[in-house]
Protein backbone atom coordinates (compact mmCIF):
# COMPACT_ATOMS: atom_id res chain seq x y z
CA UNK A 1 0.00 0.00 0.00
CA UNK A 2 1.17 3.56 -0.70
CA UNK A 3 2.31 6.27 1.67
CA UNK A 4 -0.42 8.27 0.76
CA UNK A 5 -3.31 5.84 0.80
CA UNK A 6 -1.67 4.69 4.16
CA UNK A 7 -2.30 9.01 5.16
CA UNK A 8 -5.49 8.31 4.29
CA UNK A 9 -6.69 6.17 6.91
CA UNK A 10 -5.26 8.57 9.74
CA UNK A 11 -6.56 11.43 8.21
CA UNK A 12 -9.65 12.45 7.08
CA UNK A 13 -12.30 15.37 6.48
CA UNK A 14 -14.11 16.75 9.56
CA UNK A 15 -17.39 18.51 9.33
CA UNK A 16 -18.50 21.47 7.33
CA UNK A 17 -19.10 23.83 10.03
CA UNK A 18 -17.53 26.72 11.61
CA UNK A 19 -14.32 25.07 12.63
CA UNK A 20 -12.99 27.60 14.55
CA UNK A 21 -9.68 29.80 13.87
CA UNK A 22 -6.67 28.51 11.95
CA UNK A 23 -3.87 27.02 13.60
CA UNK A 24 -0.65 28.59 13.42
CA UNK A 25 1.48 25.59 14.93
CA UNK A 26 -0.75 22.40 14.83
CA UNK A 27 -1.36 19.26 12.72
CA UNK A 28 -0.77 19.12 9.10
CA UNK A 29 -4.00 20.67 8.05
CA UNK A 30 -6.08 22.65 5.30
CA UNK A 31 -8.68 24.90 6.31
CA UNK A 32 -10.99 25.39 3.55
CA UNK A 33 -13.11 28.23 3.45
CA UNK A 34 -15.75 27.60 0.42
CA UNK A 35 -17.88 29.84 -0.78
CA UNK A 36 -20.97 29.09 -3.27
CA UNK A 37 -24.33 30.29 -5.03
CA UNK A 38 -27.42 29.44 -2.13
CA UNK A 39 -29.36 30.27 -5.61
CA UNK A 40 -28.07 27.47 -7.60
CA UNK A 41 -29.45 25.01 -4.10
CA UNK A 42 -26.17 23.87 -3.09
CA UNK A 43 -26.95 21.74 0.72
CA UNK A 44 -23.69 19.65 0.95
CA UNK A 45 -19.73 19.40 -0.38
CA UNK A 46 -18.00 17.11 -1.79
CA UNK A 47 -14.48 17.11 -1.10
CA UNK A 48 -11.06 15.34 -2.49
CA UNK A 49 -7.64 15.28 -2.93
CA UNK A 50 -5.44 13.57 -5.82
CA UNK A 51 -2.10 13.31 -6.98
CA UNK A 52 -0.03 10.65 -8.60
CA UNK A 53 2.36 8.41 -7.61
CA UNK A 54 4.17 6.52 -9.75
CA UNK A 55 1.83 7.76 -12.91
CA UNK A 56 -0.98 6.30 -10.64
CA UNK A 57 -3.50 8.92 -9.69
CA UNK A 58 -4.37 7.84 -6.07
CA UNK A 59 -6.55 9.60 -3.46
CA UNK A 60 -4.60 11.36 -0.52
CA UNK A 61 -7.34 11.63 1.84
CA UNK A 62 -10.14 9.43 1.52
CA UNK A 63 -13.60 11.45 -0.38
CA UNK A 64 -16.14 12.68 1.99
CA UNK A 65 -19.39 14.57 1.80
CA UNK A 66 -20.06 17.25 4.73
CA UNK A 67 -22.64 16.80 5.69
CA UNK A 68 -23.19 13.33 4.41
CA UNK A 69 -26.68 13.99 3.69
CA UNK A 70 -27.93 17.51 1.96
CA UNK A 71 -29.14 19.61 4.39
CA UNK A 72 -32.51 20.01 3.68
CA UNK A 73 -32.94 23.53 5.89
CA UNK A 74 -30.51 26.59 4.67
CA UNK A 75 -26.60 25.80 4.20
CA UNK A 76 -24.78 29.60 5.38
CA UNK A 77 -22.09 30.80 3.37
CA UNK A 78 -19.39 29.89 3.57
CA UNK A 79 -18.94 26.95 4.84
CA UNK A 80 -15.47 26.15 6.47
CA UNK A 81 -14.31 22.82 6.03
CA UNK A 82 -10.88 20.90 7.93
CA UNK A 83 -9.17 18.45 6.25
CA UNK A 84 -6.71 16.99 8.54
CA UNK A 85 -3.24 15.23 6.58
CA UNK A 86 -0.57 12.97 7.38
CA UNK A 87 2.76 14.76 8.02
CA UNK A 88 4.11 13.06 4.56
CA UNK A 89 2.18 15.37 2.88
CA UNK A 90 4.01 18.44 3.81
CA UNK A 91 5.54 20.20 0.83
CA UNK A 92 3.90 17.62 -1.88
CA UNK A 93 1.22 19.33 -4.30
CA UNK A 94 -1.69 18.29 -4.54
CA UNK A 95 -5.44 18.47 -6.48
CA UNK A 96 -8.04 19.38 -3.88
CA UNK A 97 -11.84 19.20 -5.73
CA UNK A 98 -14.47 20.86 -4.09
CA UNK A 99 -18.28 19.53 -5.32
CA UNK A 100 -21.38 21.36 -4.14
CA UNK A 101 -24.81 19.03 -3.93
CA UNK A 102 -28.00 19.55 -4.41
CA UNK A 103 -30.63 17.91 -2.15
CA UNK A 104 -31.08 15.52 -4.24
CA UNK A 105 -27.51 15.17 -4.21
CA UNK A 106 -26.75 15.68 -7.46
CA UNK A 107 -23.33 18.41 -8.48
CA UNK A 108 -24.36 21.68 -9.14
CA UNK A 109 -21.19 23.82 -8.56
CA UNK A 110 -17.81 23.15 -8.31
CA UNK A 111 -14.06 23.91 -8.33
CA UNK A 112 -10.55 22.85 -8.59
CA UNK A 113 -7.25 23.85 -7.69
CA UNK A 114 -3.43 23.32 -6.54
CA UNK A 115 -2.67 23.10 -3.04
CA UNK A 116 0.37 22.49 -1.15
CA UNK A 117 -0.11 21.78 2.81
CA UNK A 118 2.88 22.80 5.01
CA UNK A 119 3.62 20.52 7.66
CA UNK A 120 2.65 21.04 11.46
CA UNK A 121 0.42 24.49 10.14
CA UNK A 122 -3.40 24.72 9.42
CA UNK A 123 -3.25 26.61 5.55
CA UNK A 124 -5.86 28.35 5.04
CA UNK A 125 -7.31 27.83 1.31
CA UNK A 126 -10.04 30.18 -0.06
CA UNK A 127 -12.48 28.12 -2.94
CA UNK A 128 -15.04 29.69 -4.94
CA UNK A 129 -17.65 26.93 -6.59
CA UNK A 130 -18.50 27.92 -10.05
CA UNK A 131 -21.63 26.36 -11.60
CA UNK A 132 -20.95 23.49 -14.49
CA UNK A 133 -21.50 24.11 -18.15
CA UNK A 134 -23.85 22.57 -20.12
CA UNK A 135 -21.49 20.30 -22.04
CA UNK A 136 -20.14 16.99 -21.46
CA UNK A 137 -16.00 16.34 -21.63
CA UNK A 138 -16.15 13.05 -23.71
CA UNK A 139 -17.64 10.91 -21.27
CA UNK A 140 -15.76 12.20 -18.91
CA UNK A 141 -18.20 13.89 -16.51
CA UNK A 142 -19.63 17.51 -16.37
CA UNK A 143 -16.82 20.01 -17.08
CA UNK A 144 -16.27 23.19 -16.28
CA UNK A 145 -13.61 25.97 -17.25
CA UNK A 146 -11.44 22.65 -18.83
CA UNK A 147 -11.80 20.75 -16.09
CA UNK A 148 -13.93 17.63 -15.29
CA UNK A 149 -15.33 16.43 -12.26
CA UNK A 150 -16.20 12.80 -10.67
CA UNK A 151 -19.19 13.95 -8.93
CA UNK A 152 -18.71 10.81 -5.82
CA UNK A 153 -17.05 7.82 -6.04
CA UNK A 154 -13.75 7.01 -3.60
CA UNK A 155 -12.16 5.79 -6.44
CA UNK A 156 -11.15 8.95 -8.68
CA UNK A 157 -12.53 7.97 -11.51
CA UNK A 158 -10.75 4.34 -11.52
CA UNK A 159 -12.46 0.69 -11.46
CA UNK A 160 -11.94 -2.09 -9.11
CA UNK A 161 -9.97 -5.03 -11.44
CA UNK A 162 -9.56 -7.67 -8.15
CA UNK A 163 -11.18 -10.76 -8.74
CA UNK A 164 -10.89 -11.98 -5.06
CA UNK A 165 -11.40 -9.44 -2.91
CA UNK A 166 -11.70 -5.66 -2.50
CA UNK A 167 -9.35 -2.72 -3.92
CA UNK A 168 -7.18 0.15 -1.83
CA UNK A 169 -7.48 2.97 -4.10
CA UNK A 170 -5.49 2.98 -6.97
CA UNK A 171 -8.01 -0.18 -8.13
CA UNK A 172 -5.53 -2.89 -6.98
CA UNK A 173 -6.07 -5.80 -4.54
CA UNK A 174 -6.01 -4.75 -0.98
CA UNK A 175 -3.14 -6.08 0.84
CA UNK A 176 -2.71 -5.65 4.62
CA UNK A 177 -0.45 -2.61 5.83
CA UNK A 178 1.90 -2.07 9.06
CA UNK A 179 0.43 0.87 11.12
CA UNK A 180 3.58 1.90 13.53
CA UNK A 181 2.44 3.37 16.88
CA UNK A 182 4.40 5.43 18.83
CA UNK A 183 4.73 2.75 21.07
CA UNK A 184 7.35 0.92 18.50
CA UNK A 185 4.51 -1.90 18.47
CA UNK A 186 3.19 -2.27 14.70
CA UNK A 187 -0.35 -3.39 14.27
CA UNK A 188 -1.95 -4.59 10.38
CA UNK A 189 -4.29 -2.25 8.53
CA UNK A 190 -6.92 -4.63 6.67
CA UNK A 191 -9.11 -3.26 4.65
CA UNK A 192 -12.75 -4.47 3.69
CA UNK A 193 -15.25 -4.41 1.56
CA UNK A 194 -17.77 -5.95 -1.10
CA UNK A 195 -15.95 -8.05 -3.34
CA UNK A 196 -14.89 -6.58 -6.92
CA UNK A 197 -15.05 -3.18 -5.07
CA UNK A 198 -13.32 -0.66 -3.43
CA UNK A 199 -12.36 -1.24 -0.09
CA UNK A 200 -14.89 1.02 2.42
CA UNK A 201 -14.08 0.21 5.75
CA UNK A 202 -11.13 -1.55 7.41
CA UNK A 203 -10.92 -4.85 10.00
CA UNK A 204 -10.69 -3.82 13.69
CA UNK A 205 -6.69 -2.54 14.17
CA UNK A 206 -4.93 -5.95 15.87
CA UNK A 207 -8.09 -8.05 15.66
CA UNK A 208 -7.52 -9.36 12.17
CA UNK A 209 -4.79 -9.82 9.35
CA UNK A 210 -6.83 -10.48 6.23
CA UNK A 211 -9.81 -10.25 4.93
CA UNK A 212 -10.95 -13.32 3.07
CA UNK A 213 -14.45 -14.60 1.48
CA UNK A 214 -16.20 -11.05 2.62
CA UNK A 215 -15.02 -11.50 6.39
CA UNK A 216 -12.13 -10.25 8.55
CA UNK A 217 -10.44 -13.19 9.99
CA UNK A 218 -7.48 -13.57 12.23
CA UNK A 219 -6.03 -16.46 10.48
CA UNK A 220 -8.69 -19.38 9.50
CA UNK A 221 -10.76 -18.06 12.30
CA UNK A 222 -13.39 -14.94 12.55
CA UNK A 223 -11.11 -11.90 13.57
CA UNK A 224 -10.85 -11.86 17.44
CA UNK A 225 -13.21 -10.50 19.97
CA UNK A 226 -13.05 -7.84 23.09
CA UNK A 227 -9.91 -8.23 25.01
CA UNK A 228 -7.97 -10.29 22.48
CA UNK A 229 -5.48 -9.47 19.64
CA UNK A 230 -4.37 -11.26 16.76
CA UNK A 231 -0.88 -12.88 16.79
CA UNK A 232 1.11 -14.25 13.80
CA UNK A 233 1.37 -13.89 10.40
CA UNK A 234 -0.86 -15.44 7.36
CA UNK A 235 -3.17 -18.26 8.36
CA UNK A 236 -1.34 -19.83 11.47
CA UNK A 237 -2.71 -16.70 13.01
CA UNK A 238 -4.44 -16.91 16.36
CA UNK A 239 -6.10 -14.79 18.81
CA UNK A 240 -4.46 -14.43 22.56
CA UNK A 241 -5.05 -12.80 25.42
CA UNK A 242 -2.42 -10.38 27.18
CA UNK A 243 -1.41 -7.48 28.60
CA UNK A 244 -1.26 -6.08 25.19
CA UNK A 245 -5.18 -7.43 23.91
CA UNK A 246 -6.40 -5.06 25.66
CA UNK A 247 -8.38 -6.89 28.24
CA UNK A 248 -9.61 -4.86 31.15
CA UNK A 249 -10.03 -8.19 33.04
CA UNK A 250 -7.61 -11.18 33.43
CA UNK A 251 -6.67 -13.91 31.01
CA UNK A 252 -7.22 -17.37 31.25
CA UNK A 253 -6.07 -19.99 28.51
CA UNK A 254 -6.74 -17.10 25.89
CA UNK A 255 -9.79 -16.22 27.21
CA UNK A 256 -10.90 -12.51 28.72
CA UNK A 257 -12.62 -12.95 31.90
CA UNK A 258 -13.64 -9.82 33.76
CA UNK A 259 -15.52 -10.19 37.51
CA UNK A 260 -14.86 -13.69 37.81
CA UNK A 261 -14.08 -15.03 41.49
CA UNK A 262 -12.40 -18.12 40.22
CA UNK A 263 -10.50 -16.15 37.82
CA UNK A 264 -10.18 -12.93 39.50
CA UNK A 265 -7.19 -10.10 37.83
CA UNK A 266 -7.23 -6.78 35.36
CA UNK A 267 -5.34 -5.23 32.79
CA UNK A 268 -4.66 -8.65 31.06
CA UNK A 269 -3.04 -10.44 34.38
CA UNK A 270 -3.10 -14.02 34.74
CA UNK A 271 -6.02 -15.12 36.32
CA UNK A 272 -6.05 -15.66 40.07
CA UNK A 273 -8.67 -17.66 42.39
CA UNK A 274 -10.14 -15.90 45.42
CA UNK A 275 -9.95 -18.21 47.97
CA UNK A 276 -12.52 -18.31 50.98
CA UNK A 277 -15.89 -18.16 50.97
CA UNK A 278 -16.03 -14.52 52.03
CA UNK A 279 -13.40 -13.29 49.03
CA UNK A 280 -15.14 -11.62 46.44
CA UNK A 281 -13.45 -10.02 42.96
CA UNK A 282 -13.83 -6.51 43.65
CA UNK A 283 -14.47 -3.69 40.53
CA UNK A 284 -11.26 -3.21 39.74
CA UNK A 285 -10.36 -6.85 39.51
CA UNK A 286 -8.99 -7.22 43.23
CA UNK A 287 -9.58 -10.34 45.48
CA UNK A 288 -11.31 -8.59 49.00
CA UNK A 289 -9.09 -10.65 50.87
CA UNK A 290 -5.47 -10.89 49.28
CA UNK A 291 -2.00 -9.81 49.86
CA UNK A 292 -1.66 -6.39 48.07
CA UNK A 293 -1.03 -3.78 49.52
CA UNK A 294 -1.63 0.23 49.44
CA UNK A 295 0.42 2.09 46.87
CA UNK A 296 3.87 3.05 48.85
CA UNK A 297 7.56 3.60 47.79
CA UNK A 298 8.05 -0.02 48.51
CA UNK A 299 5.34 -0.88 45.67
CA UNK A 300 6.86 1.17 43.09
CA UNK A 301 6.36 0.04 39.92
CA UNK A 302 3.78 -3.17 40.88
CA UNK A 303 0.04 -3.15 40.74
CA UNK A 304 -2.56 -4.91 42.41
CA UNK A 305 -4.33 -7.37 40.26
CA UNK A 306 -6.03 -10.90 41.28
CA UNK A 307 -4.45 -12.12 44.14
CA UNK A 308 -2.11 -9.44 44.94
CA UNK A 309 0.83 -7.79 43.23
CA UNK A 310 2.41 -7.92 40.09
CA UNK A 311 4.66 -6.19 38.08
CA UNK A 312 3.64 -2.98 35.82
CA UNK A 313 5.38 -1.58 32.61
CA UNK A 314 3.28 -0.17 29.65
CA UNK A 315 0.76 -1.27 28.95
CA UNK A 316 -0.60 -2.24 32.85
CA UNK A 317 -0.21 0.78 34.43
CA UNK A 318 -1.01 1.79 37.73
CA UNK A 319 -3.35 3.75 39.31
CA UNK A 320 -3.95 6.10 42.17
CA UNK A 321 -5.21 3.10 44.05
CA UNK A 322 -2.79 0.95 43.09
CA UNK A 323 -4.87 -1.00 41.43
CA UNK A 324 -3.34 -1.95 37.47
CA UNK A 325 -4.92 -0.13 34.72
CA UNK A 326 -5.04 -1.57 31.33
CA UNK A 327 -3.83 1.35 28.59
CA UNK A 328 -5.01 1.24 25.45
CA UNK A 329 -2.47 0.13 22.76
CA UNK A 330 -3.88 2.35 19.93
CA UNK A 331 -3.97 5.39 22.42
CA UNK A 332 -0.56 4.94 24.51
CA UNK A 333 2.64 4.42 24.64
CA UNK A 334 4.03 4.63 28.23
CA UNK A 335 2.46 5.10 31.81
CA UNK A 336 2.59 8.45 34.01
CA UNK A 337 3.56 9.25 37.64
CA UNK A 338 0.29 9.23 39.83
CA UNK A 339 -0.10 10.67 43.05
CA UNK A 340 -1.32 8.79 45.55
CA UNK A 341 -5.11 9.94 46.38
CA UNK A 342 -4.77 12.41 43.35
CA UNK A 343 -6.92 12.36 39.85
CA UNK A 344 -4.51 11.49 37.10
CA UNK A 345 -4.90 9.27 33.78
CA UNK A 346 -2.08 6.54 34.35
CA UNK A 347 -1.72 6.24 30.92
CA UNK A 348 -0.34 8.21 28.53
CA UNK A 349 0.65 9.17 24.50
CA UNK A 350 3.83 11.04 25.40
CA UNK A 351 3.75 13.43 28.08
CA UNK A 352 0.12 13.97 27.71
CA UNK A 353 -2.90 11.50 28.77
CA UNK A 354 -3.96 8.92 26.96
CA UNK A 355 -5.51 9.80 23.60
CA UNK A 356 -9.29 10.27 23.12
CA UNK A 357 -11.23 7.36 21.84
CA UNK A 358 -11.28 8.90 18.10
CA UNK A 359 -7.45 8.91 17.82
CA UNK A 360 -4.13 6.78 17.54
CA UNK A 361 -0.82 7.23 19.30
CA UNK A 362 1.52 7.91 16.79
CA UNK A 363 4.94 9.50 16.09
CA UNK A 364 4.63 12.84 14.72
CA UNK A 365 8.45 14.13 14.19
CA UNK A 366 9.72 12.26 16.74
CA UNK A 367 6.88 12.58 19.51
CA UNK A 368 4.21 10.41 20.70
CA UNK A 369 1.36 12.65 19.40
CA UNK A 370 -2.37 11.95 19.52
CA UNK A 371 -3.64 11.76 15.73
CA UNK A 372 -7.58 11.81 15.14
CA UNK A 373 -8.52 9.27 11.56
Amino acid sequence: MTRALLAGFVVGVVGASACGPVKLVGPTALVLEVYFSEQRGTRSLLVSGTAEVDGVPINVFPTSQRPEQPSAAGFPVPQTVRVLLNDSRAGLPFTLTVIGLDVDGDPVEAAQQTVTPVAQTETAVTVTLKPFTDTEDAGAGRSDAGFSFDAGPQDGGRTCTCPGGCCDSTGRCASPAPIPLASQQVLTLVLAGPLGQFCTTACGLGKANQFINGQCQCGNAPACGDGLRCQGTGASSRCVCDKHSGCRGCCSANVCLIGDRLGCGTAGNACGRCEGVANVCNAPGRCSVNTCTPPSPATQNQCCSGVGMVSSAWPTCPTTTGDCRACDVLRSNTCRPVAVNGASEPCGCGATPQCPADALCLLVNGAATCVRP
